[in-house]
């Protein structure tokens, strides 16, 4: 074949192929399907969530104020104990001893007590008629008292004694759960307040306190929110609640109230510590758990609500597509508030009448074709 037949016919089959090319790329391009709609508005009080730790109101470290051998225990571990319940019993033998002893002693010095202010008031007639000297009755005199103060202090000796001996029933302080055993039968223990024994701890679980912090920026925005005239002050009112929800539970089921405040932020974290109290009646909070807080952060107003599926965000910038009076998308910068249950509340950028793309904002861009639809939030 020819060389210029075969490119004629070349030619030939290759402009069907050109002609389907430039049909298409004349063809104008699918518009994206969304859906906008108008803001929610509705009257709420917002909330703020914070994570925290569940801690024991107080926590007992038990441990003797007498030393001797432990002779019998009379708890469970890990059991609850009630305030006076008996514990540790400590081998009173000695003690008894010392009791038995002191009281003798007191009795020696009640007789001598006794004999010296009998001879005191007969002094006192005596010199009347000069049958002894003043300086004799004086004597007398010093001798009574002596022997008081000595029948005071073996008095004294002998309730310090009595109080040891009480002292060898070691029982508990408060009501709550009883650690391990630090010590059992038979050990030693020691009762110097410095050195002494642990014997066991004590933490009790209601009520219960739940601390968390709040950084400056959350803490900034509230304190002006209520120097603007709004509720409520977390510094410093009373009676604020705080709902509480663990880890495993649907929102927050328990309700207490915030009795605490740090009196300033710690410079190393920038947060101020909340605590919040929780009678937990039924005991199940146990301390050391996690816990999520919930908080209110204003008082009941109305405010722009929406879904979290029509927020973009632009390195630190959050926006939203609206709709002109042309149907054309527009970008929006917002100020944003907490989420109040499935929405996010706007403080800044959004009317309520303005049109916001819900869904289908990843196929918004300037000059892109769009299919509107609209919906309700």
């Amino acid at each position: 074949m020819k060389p210029h037949l075969f490119l004629l016919l070349l030619l030939v089959a290759l402009l069907p192929a050109c002609s389907d090319r430039n049909a298409q790329s004349s063809k104008k391009p699918q518009p994206f399907q969304v859906e906008f709609s108008t803001p929610l508005v509705k009257e709420i009080i917002e909330y703020a969530d914070h994570t925290g730790r569940l801690e024991a109101l107080e926590m007992v470290e038990l441990r003797p104020r007498v030393s001797g051998y432990i002779q019998s225990v009379h708890f469970t571990e890990g059991q609850k104990v009630n305030k006076g319940d008996l514990l540790f019993v400590i081998d009173p033998r000695p003690f008894e001893t010392e009791v038995s002893r002191h009281m003798a002693l007191v009795r020696q010095n009640e007789a001598a007590f006794a004999l010296a202010e009998s001879n005191l008031v007969r002094g006192e007639k005596l010199v009347l008629n000069h049958s002894i000297s003043q300086e004799e009755s004086e004597i007398r005199q010093s001798k009574a008292l002596q022997a008081h103060a000595e029948l005071q202090a073996a008095k004294a000796n002998l309730k310090h004694a009595e109080l040891d001996l009480e002292f060898t029933r070691v029982t508990a302080p408060i009501t709550g759960i009883a650690g391990r055993y630090h010590a059992t039968v038979g050990n030693l223990v020691v009762g110097e307040a410095l050195t002494a024994t642990l014997l066991t701890t004590i933490v009790p679980r209601s009520p219960i306190y739940a601390y968390f912090e709040v950084d400056e920026r959350s803490l900034l925005h509230r304190t002006r929110h209520f120097f603007n005239g709004g509720q409520p002050n977390l510094l410093t009112e009373k009676n604020i609640p705080a709902y509480l929800g663990l880890e495993d539970e649907t929102g927050f089921p328990r309700q207490g109230l915030i009795n605490y405040r740090s009196n300033q932020l710690d410079p190393d974290t920038a947060t101020i510590t909340i605590r919040a109290r929780f009678e937990n009646e039924d005991e199940f909070l146990t301390p050391g758990l996690f816990a999520r807080i919930r908080v209110p952060v204003s008082d009941k107003s109305e405010r722009i609500l929406i879904p979290d599926s029509a927020i973009g965000t632009d390195q630190a910038v959050k926006y939203v597509w609206t709709l002109n009076s042309d149907d054309k998308p527009e970008r929006r910068t917002l100020t944003l508030g907490p989420k109040h249950e499935n929405y996010r509340v706007v403080y800044a950028g959004l009317a309520k009448t303005d049109r916001i793309i819900v869904r289908g904002i990843q196929f918004v861009r300037p000059g892109v074709p769009l299919a509107l639809e609209e919906t309700t939030i």
